[in-house]
């Protein structure tokens, strides 16, 4: 646009007249008022056109910037048009779209042609709180930001980043371990002939499942294998719930094998060897959750390992062998440390009380300080009359959970029985003084497990913790502390309660060590006055049996009212005793607990795996029987999520069979 400036040249073209003008009027007028007057004039003149000036340059400014920005809007609206970016306004009260770019309207409209106004409020939903968003549209990956503040919705096109990440993220290495379950068993009880088609079944098996797969394999054992691939089979395996495993059960079963397989895989980016010793402390994981199952974690700290399988009860079996190399570790460790605190789980049980009096007889045998730790405010029945059967008898060193927190020092030794997770310890306060711990259990290993345990134990075929404990001491085989009467009665109490008075998960080790402890005194009438149910407690009991009520045929489900509560063993003893009714595969209880949580006890016999579903809900267990506890549900909503899961066991019971 043209500015109407005064040019220099005019200027000074100007001045000039102006000088001579009024040199000649100088010269020739004699009148000073006439010269007065016309000089006046000219001064008048020279401001009149420099106002003038300055008018025209600011309107020619403000129409220079009205002309830019009008070219700007013109060329932004271009833009908006024709880049292969979507814009939608919207309005922030009603939430309805005001105007779109035509990008937006070929990504955003149906096979009617119109703005799919639902889809819209779905993206914006997933898009509100989260910056990083994505949305699927067509074939095309779009990357979706809200500007909350204008309303404007963009929508920019990173198929191409999502597909090089995509690559780069199914491209990562994965190693996996496989084990042959119960081979050494299996070894020593066969021929050598037999042994070699064994072996070649096995080969042949892990061998065409590799094939399968693309996967490499290696043989570096008679039981254990290697596996290496990438990300994007593993992801396959997954979807499949590897099913390779229940397979191999399968083809076992055929020839009359007791063979399962467990597996540990990890993945990551790089660092091979790390990803290598993952993979072997998965394996690890699954073959003390009891085998025929898969754990696959990444290798990250911050990743929790994801399960597979477990469909059937426990078939590792135990070896003296390891009992005997366990035995010799806890003791090299006890002889290590100062002092020694057993503990078991909240809310202490017979077999939580006596593999912890067992534990400190052990311990006792190796160093002056060791002590069975409880907690005298948190006591049922049955325990606080076993405490009392301990204390009269004056062998086992007891002390209250306020106690023994006065007497951990840096050196002190915490061995926790009867479970793995810190959140059921006795006491998380007493649990944190302590910077080395053992952990003696018989349940499956699961998330929440002790960071400084220096020595785990974890036997999942095992019917108890006492079973377990009552093993070590057999081969600790002391003459300075034997086990006394009352001692050998807790442990039998335990395992007989775990067992349920030896009719569920009994192997013959099981009685080989019920027959030890007869041999060191337990007495029958003392276990009876230990475990004798009060009256009030079974009425209880039958409360909550009466609650019950059938999900399909075989299952019974107790949840209780809502504004009572009950003690944890009476809970889990109203779904022992439903169990134990006709036709009933499986039984769940469900109540407030006297803490005010929710507490759920979980039993089956054979084909439902409960501790899954109670995994899924914060607890864990046993393949048989299983626990949880709830703090974030009310009763109604601890039910419905527990039939769900419960339904949704079933259908993946359907698919493995």
């Amino acid at each position: 646009m043209k500015k109407n400036n005064l040019i220099p040249f005019s200027a000074v073209w100007l001045g000039l007249a102006t000088f001579g003008i009024l040199t000649l009027l100088i010269i020739f007028s004699h009148n000073l008022a006439v010269t007065i007057t016309v000089l006046f004039l000219f001064v008048l003149l020279y401001l009149l056109l420099f106002v003038w000036q300055k008018k025209q340059y600011e309107k020619s400014e403000i129409e220079q910037i009205q002309y830019v920005n009008h070219q700007a809007e013109n060329s932004l609206s271009t833009l908006l048009d024709q880049m292969p970016v979507g814009v939608l306004k919207l309005d922030l009260s009603s939430g309805e779209v005001e105007w779109f770019n035509p990008y937006a309207e070929l990504i955003l409209t149906t096979e009617e042609g119109e703005i799919d106004v639902e889809l819209i409020q779905t993206i914006i939903k997933a898009s509100v709180g989260n910056p990083g968003s994505y949305a699927t549209l067509g074939e095309t990956r779009y990357a979706v930001h809200m500007d909350k503040a204008s309303g404007v919705l963009y929508f920019f096109d990173v198929s191409g980043e999502y597909e090089a990440t995509v690559e780069l993220v199914t491209s990562r290495p994965v190693i996996g371990v496989i084990s042959v379950d119960n081979y050494d068993d299996l070894e020593d009880a066969t021929s050598d002939s037999d042994i070699s088609h064994i072996n070649s079944f096995v080969a042949n098996f892990v061998s065409e499942f590799a094939s399968k797969y693309a996967m490499f394999s290696r043989r570096v054992g008679m039981d254990r294998f290697y596996v290496f691939t990438d990300y994007t089979v593993l992801e396959e395996l997954m979807n499949d719930k590897f099913s390779v495993i229940d397979t191999f059960r399968e083809e076992s079963k055929q020839r009359q094998l007791a063979l399962t397989l467990s597996m540990g895989f990890s993945y990551g980016d790089g660092n091979h060897e790390e990803i290598g010793k993952i993979a072997l402390l998965n394996l690890n994981l699954a073959e003390v959750r009891g085998g025929d199952q898969v754990v696959v974690k990444e290798n990250n700290e911050t990743k929790n390992p994801v399960y597979f399988g477990g469909g059937t009860a426990a078939s590792i079996k135990r070896t003296r062998t390891r009992t005997r190399a366990m035995m010799t570790a806890i003791s090299d460790k006890i002889r290590s440390v100062d002092q020694v605190f057993v503990v078991g789980h909240k809310n202490l049980d017979m077999d939580a009380l006596g593999s912890a009096v067992g534990m400190q007889l052990f311990a006792s045998n190796i160093i002056e300080n060791s002590y069975a730790v409880y907690d005298a405010d948190h006591m049922p029945a049955d325990i606080e009359r076993a405490i009392q059967f301990l204390k009269k008898e004056d062998v086992t060193k007891l002390l209250s959970l306020t106690d023994a927190m006065k007497l951990v020092t840096n050196r002190s030794l915490l061995i926790l029985v009867d479970h793995s997770k810190t959140a059921l310890t006795l006491s998380k306060d007493f649990y944190d003084l302590f910077t080395q711990t053992i952990v003696i259990d018989h349940h499956r290993r699961d998330q929440d497990f002790p960071e400084n345990a220096v020595i785990t134990y974890i036997e999942s075929g095992a019917s108890s913790a006492s079973e377990l404990v009552t093993e070590l001491i057999q081969f600790q085989n002391s003459k300075k502390n034997r086990l006394s009467r009352m001692q050998a009665s807790v442990l039998m109490a335990g395992m007989m309660l775990d067992t349920k008075n030896f009719t569920s998960r009994v192997t013959s080790r099981t009685f080989d060590v019920a027959s030890y402890l007869r041999t060191r005194g337990s007495d029958s009438i003392a276990i009876q006055e230990i475990a004798a149910t009060d009256f009030e407690e079974y009425r209880e009991v039958n409360e909550l049996i009466l609650q019950g009520c059938k999900l399909g045929s075989d299952i019974l489900i107790a949840q209780a009212e809502d504004s009572t509560t009950y003690d944890t063993v009476v809970i889990s003893k109203a779904a022992d005793a439903m169990l134990a009714m006709s036709g009933i595969e499986a039984s769940f209880v469900l109540a407030k607990n006297t803490q005010g949580f929710i507490s759920i006890s979980a039993r089956s016999r054979s084909k439902i795996n409960v501790q899954r579903i109670m995994e899924e809900l914060g607890g864990g267990g046993h393949f048989n029987l299983a626990a949880a506890q709830i703090e974030d549900m009310s009763l109604s909503e601890a039910g419905e999520k527990l039939t769900q899961l419960i339904l949704e066991e079933l259908k993946e019971k359907e698919k493995e069979e």
